[in-house]
């Protein structure tokens, strides 16, 4: 496994001169490539609601980083990744990353979240060439799948924390299509189990699994995937009607409808199971008050 020059080089120069500009990227009004990358969100220089494009040869030029990765179930085999670290794209858009949710969208609807503990501790970066070539002559996946326009992995990856069953997962999407900046506190906010609790509680254990595995196909509100039609208010309505059902189908969701598309967790015990059921309950209680 190697780090890139560019990104030591440019870590040393920060160091040694911690006065120095970060390199801004320039972003387009409109898209002109399916290549460009979209951007959103809390962005200097972006209205509220709007959209802006990222060229590739502008992400090309910052800084990058390279590795040989070895546990990206992404990649069958030891594979090359180059591309530029997670951090080095919010410093080079101007923005506050000591705050910021990176929030990670793909063409199916998939949504992963980079929150800032998250990149502090795995280093995530937005792939720009696979064994050194560029996305048109990127590799299918195992199944034929399309990596483009941009994944995202790690240099490595071991888990920072366990949750009853859940464990720390690696955020490895493909197919991403653009980035969105969000406050991470307004973010948790609005995902915090109604009335809170203390941290152990089967609730707030649950509103810890939720943030980092429910809510990549979950939406709620305006942060989430939509790969899913069942929303944060569908689920909350499940866990609280039938709690057994909605159980078994975290569990394995096979079982319940054979033409489920959600991962099943078989490693999920019954604690887990209960934790994410009474999470989901809070919010089915607290608009029956």
């Amino acid at each position: 496994m190697r780090s890139g020059l560019l990104l030591m080089g440019a870590a040393l120069f920060a160091t040694a001169f911690p006065g120095t500009t970060p390199q801004r990227v320039a972003l387009s009004a409109q898209r002109g490539s399916p290549q460009d990358l979209e951007i959103s969100g809390e962005v200097p220089g972006v209205p509220p609601g709007q959209k802006r494009f990222v060229r590739y040869a502008d992400l090309s030029s910052l800084p990058q980083v390279t590795f040989t990765v070895k546990d990206d179930e992404n990649f069958e085999h030891p594979t090359e990744l180059s591309g530029v670290p997670l951090d080095a794209l919010i410093s080079a858009l101007g923005i506050n990353g000591a705050k910021e949710m990176v929030a990670a969208s793909a063409g199916d609807g998939y949504e992963t979240h980079y929150p800032p503990e998250y990149r502090a501790r795995h280093h995530p970066f937005l792939v720009l060439r696979i064994d050194g070539q560029e996305p048109a002559h990127w590799p299918k996946g195992p199944d034929g799948e399309n990596y483009g326009p941009y994944l995202i992995s790690h240099p490595a990856f071991t888990p920072a924390f366990h949750i009853l069953a859940h464990k720390d997962t690696a955020q490895v999407p493909f197919g991403v299509m653009g980035l969105r900046f969000l406050d991470e506190a307004a973010v948790l906010k609005e995902l915090l189990p109604p009335g809170g609790g203390a941290a152990t509680s089967p609730a707030m254990e649950g509103y810890r699994i939720a943030q980092q595995n429910c809510l990549r196909c979950h939406r709620d509100g305006d942060i989430g995937g939509t790969k899913s039609p069942f929303g944060w208010p569908q689920m909350a309505l499940i866990a609280q009607g039938n709690p057994a059902a909605f159980g078994k189908y975290v569990v394995r969701p096979n079982s319940v409808n054979p033409e489920a598309n959600m991962p099943a967790n078989p490693d999920y015990d019954a604690a887990t199971v209960a934790a994410l059921t009474a999470y989901f309950r809070s919010f089915a209680a607290a608009e029956g008050k």
